[in-house]
């Protein structure tokens, strides 16, 4: 066998300046072009999560109107007049005397009013 004419080199070749530079200047230009694209990507990204925050705090104020409406009817159901006379009965409380009834006015707002009193004008 006969040997080989030839050898593995490696080959060096010249840098193509001119080459890169397109090269590169097609990058920057496509950079350039693209950039709008993303702006816009990343604001539709935005209004997509503020719609869903948005979505997130609609239910929450659904969630806290419908328990309003049920606190409403049991507050109606607790301060109606049966309800307070069952719950006094329950305590084994009685009606008060006529007599024994103190009717306060609204007016009376002084401190030195706050005071309890006796109807017959001891303190």
């Amino acid at each position: 066998m006969k040997g080989r004419g030839w050898k593995n080199r490696a080959l060096i070749r010249e840098r193509d300046k001119q080459g890169a530079r397109r090269v590169w200047m097609m990058l920057a230009l496509l950079a350039v072009a693209l950039a709008p694209a993303g702006v816009y990507l990343y604001e539709q990204n935005s209004c997509l999560q503020l719609s869903y925050e948005i979505e997130v705090i609609e239910r929450q104020r659904d969630q806290l109107a419908e328990a309003e409406r049920r606190l409403e009817v049991i507050r109606a159901g607790v301060a109606s007049m049966q309800s307070i006379e069952r719950w006094a009965a329950r305590k084994r409380l009685t009606r008060p005397a006529p007599e024994e009834i103190v009717v306060v006015p609204y007016e009376v707002q002084d401190i030195d009013t706050r005071l309890a009193r006796v109807p017959d004008g001891r303190e």
